[in-house]
Order: structure tokens, then sequence, then C-alpha cells
């Protein structure tokens, strides 16, 4: 197995509001409120699983208190991008992904996700 290495949580934002959480898994639970975007379509199809499958390791992940931080604009000056949340989420038992997820309309959630690349740090879980 791999070593790897985390992302130390104090140069990180701040992690995801208890009720940002709560609608991310609630709409993860309804498919017609996912909606994938072009990294995440393929990722899905290299990886060979069912869109399913990565809405049920976000409610996992949820749902056993693991971490989701907000996502940063980097620039001049780095800022917080509304809505915008990010975590290292694992599905099925050992296979740990990038995810980011954009919240719109207080009810449609659109998933980003990819492999982490090889050599850089990943966000923490726990």
């Amino acid at each position: 197995m791999e070593k790897c290495q985390y992302i130390l949580e104090r140069n990180l934002p701040s992690l995801a509001s208890a009720d940002e959480l709560a609608r991310i898994a609630t709409a993860c639970r309804d498919s017609s409120t996912v909606r994938y975007g072009r990294s995440a379509k393929e990722a899905l199809a290299a990886w060979s699983i069912p869109e399913a499958e990565i809405r049920k390791a976000i409610i996992h992940h949820i749902e056993a208190g693991k971490k989701v931080f907000h996502k940063l604009k980097f620039g001049s000056k780095p800022e917080l991008i509304p809505n915008d949340v990010q975590a290292n989420v694992t599905i099925g038992d050992d296979f740990d992904v990038y995810v980011e997820i954009a919240i719109e309309d207080g009810i449609l959630i659109i998933i980003y996700a990819h492999n982490h690349k090889y050599g850089q740090p990943r966000l923490p879980q726990i």
C-alpha cells in the first residue's frame, strides 16, 4: 500500500457546517438532484463503478464524521468559493479519491472527482 502524506489541517480552509453536510447527504440520496462534472464522468468511466457508488461513499463519509473542507479560490488573495466543499473520500474498502462538491440553488449538487495525483498530499479524513 502506498504511503500517503496529508495536508496539515491548519493549512486548509474551514470545515463544512452541519447544515451544508446535511444538504449534501440529502441530495446524494436522491440521484435526480446530482449532476456530475466532466472529471467525475470521466473518472467514473475509468474506475468502472456505477455513479451511485460515489454518492454512497460521500454519504458514508459524512455519516462517519469524516472531514469535509470548504474550497479556496487561489489568486493574489485566497478566498472561499461560495458553496464549494472538498474531501478525500473512500470508495469501497480502500480506494481514496478527491471529491469537490458545489452546492447550487439549495438542492443541486455538482460533483467533481479524480484520482489523487501521485506524490501530492491528500486532504485529511479524520
